[in-house]
């Protein structure tokens, strides 16, 4: 991959201490008995002092498995957590909310103390009783959501929540100005426009790229009329001729290296490829919301009700609601915090930005990928029709894993 890293560019990375784990699925790990140390006795006091963090008044299990996305937060998320609680923590990747649900069902997976499923996914989860509900009180931190995210989300059925929202953002149109020319404002028609046949990619993402399709056409991206989303079908079909790729996993290097441009993407993707070519004060990559609106989703926290450590998995919760802890996953990820209270420790540059933190006007264009319902399969046949692939297609598990210790 070209151009330097966000870690080089803005300094993400602290040097701390812990190994990496590996190894694959494995039966054993649902049988293992938790086991807990009083918190009065456990973890790093110096640590957390220096991170303005405080132990819970309950006790927590010594032992945390999470699946996560990929590259979602900086490593020194996990090990300050590991060291400062006496917590050992490991971490396996996902590329795909169909893994992630994969995993939940699968008896010789492991027994994942906490998740991190898109919106529409937690809507899931909760009508087939697959993640339990919060413990509002062992979560101190809670009130450091903004009111919108504090209040019932339409994604996160109660009675009470099964969820916390962790990071949101928004999906847009990409280019490298190196190679591609586009005036604004810009349009989804753009991804159909001939003067980019073979340089076009989309995400590998039913949802997101039938979203596009829909919103391009004037309807909901939650449609569940049938022949609406046919006629997207017919229109991503069209396009198909234009398209180098359905591809959610390079579209940074994509972009960085003049590969592809436009490109379908998540804005953080899009931020992390500016700051890997930005020098002198500038960089040549684009990411604008289309005029016809888009995609705004939530990733959020969720505990499985086949956790293992259900204390710790509610300490790292409210350890992800700290102000500062949550300021460094979004100066890091260049995507929006629901969290409020975090805002004065976001950088400026991306606090300030209309294309991360869209303004009232913008964001009323913008829908949440929600639970279609039985609609599912029609979105699902359209999709096979157009890449040949069914939703699960490319959606293996991470190899990467993470680790901390105490």
């Amino acid at each position: 991959m070209g151009g330097r890293s966000r870690r080089a560019v803005l300094g993400a990375l602290a040097a701390t201490s812990s190994g990496v784990a590996a190894g694959c699925f494995g039966a054993g790990d649902r049988r293992r008995p938790p086991t807990t140390t009083d918190t009065s006795e456990r973890g790093n006091p110096v640590l957390r002092d220096r991170l303005g963090l405080s132990l819970p008044e309950y006790d927590i299990e010594d032992e945390l498995r999470i699946f996560q996305w990929h590259d979602y937060w900086p490593r020194e998320t996990i090990r300050h957590f590991a060291d400062a609680f006496g917590v050992d923590v490991t971490v396996d990747y996902y590329n795909s909310n169909e893994t992630m649900y994969r995993a939940l069902q699968d008896p010789t997976a492991p027994s994942y103390d906490l998740v991190f499923p898109s919106g529409y996914y937690v809507t899931l989860l909760v009508d087939e009783e697959r993640i339990a509900p919060l413990d509002r009180s062992k979560l101190t931190n809670w009130s450091n959501l903004a009111p919108r995210w504090r209040t019932q989300p339409t994604y996160d059925p109660g009675p009470g929540r099964h969820s916390v929202p962790f990071q949101w953002g928004t999906s847009g149109i990409a280019w490298n100005r190196d190679r591609t020319d586009i005036p604004l404002p810009v349009s989804w028609d753009v991804l159909w426009d001939d003067a980019y046949a073979g340089q076009v990619t989309m995400l590998n993402d039913v949802r997101e790229s039938v979203g596009v399709a829909l919103k391009r056409l004037g309807y909901s991206i939650n449609t569940t009329d049938e022949s609406q989303v046919r006629e997207a079908g017919e229109l991503l079909r069209e396009q198909r001729p234009l398209v180098l790729a359905y591809d959610s996993t390079h579209i940074v290097s994509n972009l960085v290296d003049q590969r592809a441009s436009p490109v379908h993407t998540w804005s953080g993707e899009a931020f992390i490829a500016y700051w890997q070519l930005f020098e002198n004060g500038d960089s040549p990559i684009e990411y604008h919301i289309p005029t016809e609106g888009g995609v705004m989703w939530v990733d959020a926290a969720a505990i499985p009700v086949t956790a293992a450590h259900p204390n710790a998995a509610h300490a790292f919760v409210d350890y992800l609601l700290d102000p500062r802890v949550s300021a460094t996953i979004s100066n890091y990820n260049f995507y929006a915090s629901p969290n409020e209270a975090a805002l004065p420790y976001i950088d400026d540059w991306v606090r300030q930005n209309p294309s991360i933190y869209p303004p009232p006007d913008r964001l009323e264009a913008l829908e949440y990928v929600r639970d279609v319902g039985a609609a599912i399969e029609t979105y699902a046949a359209v999709w096979e029709a157009v890449t040949g692939r069914t939703v699960d297609d490319g959606a293996e598990l991470l190899p990467a894993r993470e680790s901390g210790g105490r």
